[in-house]
């Protein structure tokens, strides 16, 4: 709709979308276990290799649930990529499931200034590590502030809902958070999948850790770095 002006990483990518939120972005832990049981039953069916999750929780009671399933989805070769949450900027606040030591968890590279869809100021939001059990995250990061993103066309969201968006035209809308870093990441994924189709999901995340761009940030802060695809060579 934009005649070329936004487009994805992978623009060529078959997307297949699955509804666990509302309009608000609200869910339930079981809406999000069903959602990700879904995947799981239907990634030989539509060939699912690599899923986004823009969503999580702090509620300890069902983290482990959580991280449960997407570990399960990565243990049968989908490459299971999370947003760290928007808790940061002090330390353990990735949320859950990014907390999982297996899947890859995207925090935002450039957290300093943004603002939210209301315009207020959005500052180093982004999760921050350790891990309950010791483990560094985020594992990578990618732009997360004022992005450009595709906004539905569903009747679903109210007019009240659409106030209170930061329009870019008529098609588009520009949000800032990890749940925005994180696609971008799991887009770029799908390219070398793509291009590499027999590679594992740790195979996966050990090119992203060795093609990382390294920030010199703490760790717990940056992972291995910004994702770089440059250094891919592909």
């Amino acid at each position: 709709m934009s005649g070329g002006q936004y487009v994805g990483v992978n623009p060529a990518a078959n997307i297949v979308s699955v509804k666990v939120l509302d309009e608000a972005g609200r869910g339930t832990s079981g809406d999000a276990l069903a959602g990700i049981q879904w995947i799981i039953d239907n990634a030989a069916k539509y060939n699912i290799r690599v899923a986004n999750l823009s969503i999580g929780t702090a509620d300890t009671g069902s983290s482990d649930l959580l991280v449960q399933a997407v570990e399960a989805a990565w243990d049968m070769g989908i490459v299971m990529v999370v947003a760290a949450g928007n808790n940061g900027p002090n330390s353990s606040t990735i949320t859950s499931p990014g907390t999982s030591k297996k899947v890859i968890t995207v925090g935002a590279m450039d957290d300093e200034n943004c603002e939210d869809a209301a315009g207020q100021p959005m500052r180093h939001f982004s999760g921050r590590g350790p891990t309950s059990e010791c483990i560094v995250k985020p594992d990578i990061l990618a732009a997360g502030c004022n992005v450009v993103a595709a906004l539905t066309n569903s009747r679903e969201i109210s007019a009240q809902r659409l106030r209170g968006l930061k329009r870019v035209g008529e098609h588009y809308v520009k949000m800032s958070g990890t749940s925005m870093a994180s696609p971008a990441v799991a887009g770029a994924i799908s390219l070398l999948l793509a291009r590499r189709p027999n590679m594992t999901p740790n195979e996966v995340k050990l090119f992203i850790k060795q093609t990382a761009k390294n920030l010199r940030l703490p760790p717990n802060r940056q992972g291995w770095g910004v994702l770089d695809i440059t250094r891919w060579g592909l």
